[in-house]
């Protein structure tokens, strides 16, 4: 096989990342499009030993599970976002329980792992309560505000429709590009790193009937800046505040550094399983607030907590699992690096009128070793035992080796490891496996249907005759 042969090819189904995966005498070939049961004719663009990647040219027979795509952006293959919306729902399902499965097995070592049955979205269209939308120089005409092409980070097409926010916030994107143009709006060029208007974020929770508008720019110098914050907000009641973020750096990421607030006070409200937390530009909250609320019941019965006892829960961002937590445990201890996330995390504890939770500002690693030392780091109770439940919902890089020892070394009952990277995932079973941890169980998520994301839920539990692995 060589770099630009032309091949004919038979998918036969799809890899971890979403990519699609065909054999050629006897070589794995990753393709960038494709469903399980198309033959394609694709041209290779890369060789390696033992697989290769090549670039779909065409489908020359298509697949029994293809279905018709709803959105017009998906079918003339402008939008990065869906990767499946021409794949029946019920083989999207299929497609990331394999490939959870597939991943223990590889690349965690597990030979029969048990993965239940993974946990279908409540919605499979206007699931999302937040998207971010791009503008750009328009080619020779008025400025574009939409989303990027697929593959790229600098070309931007304007959206018609899109099948995942809601109206209201479509509404806004609408009402925003027209305002920009009206008004003379430069954007943000990515490669020249000219122009103002960078992106738009909207958060918009319909089931709060809250929405928050955030403007990034690389500068105030967009005109009528406050009467565009009251022609969005007067499109509904709903949006209860309206900010502008600037963001004066050359980093492509809808966040800044500086917040100025043009309508309302810059924050809303989630409510998630009874609990209330603020939401402000820059904090994470799952973009799909039910099937969040299935994951984190499924995390509270994977800890199975009785009341009395202390739970840690590492990377708790602004205290989602943490004040769940609090609910079922004697004290529950949040840690987190992010100062602004830990100061709002008390707030949210503040307003939930919950007493048993702390927070730790620190890296896990360090604030684990003192732990181990014997040491308690504010605000943690000198009196308080030591945990008996750990969770984890790191980012997708996963947890650091020396994380997994520390937590070892702890000896809690149980670890719970919420997890948005299966890869990751499994690589860090394994750890825990030689630090004397089995794998209980894995429920996957689709937290985000007609994309290759998986959520997944593990319960780990300790080996019969199991030690901690010493750091």
């Amino acid at each position: 096989m060589k770099v630009n042969e032309l091949l004919t090819l038979e998918v036969v189904d799809l890899a971890l990342g979403g990519k699609a995966l065909a054999r050629h005498e006897g070589r794995a070939v990753f393709l960038d499009r494709g469903l399980p049961g198309d033959t394609v004719r694709a041209r290779v663009s890369r060789v390696k030993p033992g697989w290769a990647e090549a670039r779909l040219l065409g489908v020359e027979s298509p697949s029994p599970l293809r279905i018709e795509a709803p959105c017009p952006h998906f079918r003339a293959r402008q939008c990065g976002g869906c990767s499946f919306q021409d794949l029946r729902y019920e083989e999207q399902l299929a497609a990331k329980q394999r490939q959870v499965r597939d991943t223990l097995v590889h690349l965690g070592g597990i030979a029969a792992p048990d993965v239940r049955p993974i946990r279908p979205a409540p919605e499979q269209t206007g699931y999302r309560n937040k998207m971010e939308f791009s503008f750009h120089p328009g080619a020779d005409g008025p400025v574009v505000l939409g989303l990027h092409e697929r593959g790229t980070f600098d070309r931007v097409f304007e959206i018609e429709t899109c099948l995942l926010p809601s109206a209201l916030t479509l509404e806004i994107v609408r009402r925003t590009r027209d305002f920009a143009r009206a008004h003379a709006w430069s954007a943000y060029d990515p490669r020249a790193h000219t122009g103002v208007a960078r992106y738009l974020t909207v958060r918009h929770l319909p089931h709060v009937a809250q929405c928050a508008v955030h403007l990034v720019a690389a500068s105030d110098e967009l005109a009528g800046l406050d009467e565009w914050a009251r022609s969005v907000a007067a499109l509904s009641g709903e949006v209860r505040t309206v900010t502008l973020l600037l963001n004066r750096s050359r980093a492509n990421i809808a966040s800044g550094d500086e917040e100025r607030v043009l309508h309302g006070d810059g924050v809303i409200v989630e409510r998630l399983l009874g609990l209330e937390f603020e939401a402000t530009a820059n904090a994470f909250l799952q973009t799909n607030s039910r099937q969040a609320e299935a994951l984190y019941a499924a995390a509270l019965e994977a800890a199975a907590l009785e009341g009395r006892e202390t739970a840690l829960d590492l990377y708790c961002g602004t205290g989602t699992l943490t004040l769940l937590l609090a609910r079922r445990a004697g004290l529950a201890v949040g840690v987190e690096s992010v100062g602004d996330a830990v100061a709002r995390a008390r707030r949210n504890a503040a307003r939930n009128g919950i007493t048993n939770a702390r927070f730790v500002e620190g890296e896990s690693r360090p604030v684990l070793r003192e732990w181990a030392r014997g040491e308690r780091p504010a605000p943690w109770p000198a009196a308080a035992p030591p945990p008996r439940v750990v969770v984890v919902d790191p980012p997708r890089a996963g947890l650091h080796p020396r994380v997994v020892a520390r937590i070892s070394e702890l000896q809690p009952e149980r670890v719970v490891y919420v997890s948005c990277n299966p890869a990751t995932l499994a690589r860090d079973v394994k750890d825990f496996a030689l630090a004397g941890w089995r794998l209980a169980e894995v429920t996957p998520f689709d937290m985000f249907p007609h994309t290759p994301h998986i959520e997944c839920v593990a319960r780990l539990e300790r080996a019969s005759g199991g030690a901690p692995r010493p750091a």
